[in-house]
């Protein structure tokens, strides 16, 4: 399975000359552009540690061949393996942000491959442990000082905002064609209300009982059903 396999951080620690010449392009490109450096599928610190240090490197030519770049660079990661979820508060200490990142978050949690048609059907958005995950990792940044944000399908729905923002989420990346009813819905919620959303939610066991949850709130807030 070549989601499982030798990819993203992997492939570039064990190839760190390449890696190293990525890092120094986007290091030059920092010093014209806001740029931020995020490894991705991190699982654990070490890895982190030797993204950094193969970084630091990088840096390092630059300052001596006299070359500019930004110094303060912001290095974070993409938490989209539950290890790292599960880990974040240690992984926080090292990082200035978190991005996570839902499509694989929630294939790698529940083991489903959503190219097999045949449980295609058990890929759920709104799985308790997937939320519990993203709480806890949204949690473990704010104690440790740093932002978190959220990318994937997920940052698109609807019936997930008003959760997200209740969670805690500092930010949601998502597609051009969703933004204007994500903007119209945060614009519409205080956080003290999505906060009371997001701790019902997280009270409910069933994937059903969360999705319906969603869906008659929504359809209490905005006067139109949007099914999960």
């Amino acid at each position: 399975n070549p989601f499982l396999g030798w990819r993203a951080i992997r492939a570039s620690l064990d190839l760190p000359d390449l890696f190293k010449i990525q890092l120094r392009a986007m290091l030059k490109a920092s010093a014209k552009k806001s740029i931020k450096i995020m490894f991705p599928m991190i699982t654990e610190i070490e890895e982190l540690k030797k993204a950094k240090a193969i970084l630091n490197d990088a840096k390092e030519e630059l300052r001596r061949k006299k070359i500019p770049y930004d110094e303060g660079i912001p290095v974070g990661i993409m938490v989209e393996i539950p290890a790292a979820a599960l880990s974040a508060d240690c992984l926080a200490k090292e990082c200035d942000f978190f991005s996570i990142g839902t499509n694989d978050l929630i294939q790698y949690t529940l083991a489903v491959d959503r190219g097999n048609e045949k449980i295609a059907h058990l890929y759920q958005v709104f799985h308790p442990a997937v939320l519990r995950l993203i709480k806890e990792t949204v949690d473990a940044g704010h104690k440790n000082g740093i932002w978190v944000g959220l990318c994937g399908e997920m940052a698109a729905d609807p019936l997930a905002t008003t959760l997200l923002v209740g969670m805690g989420m500092d930010e949601l990346s998502t597609s051009a064609m969703a933004i204007p009813e994500i903007k119209k819905i945060i614009r519409s919620i205080s956080f003290e209300d999505a906060k009371k959303h997001a701790d019902e939610v997280l009270k409910l066991t069933t994937i059903d009982e969360i999705k319906r949850f969603l869906i008659e709130d929504y359809a209490k807030r905005f006067g139109k059903e949007n099914k999960a």
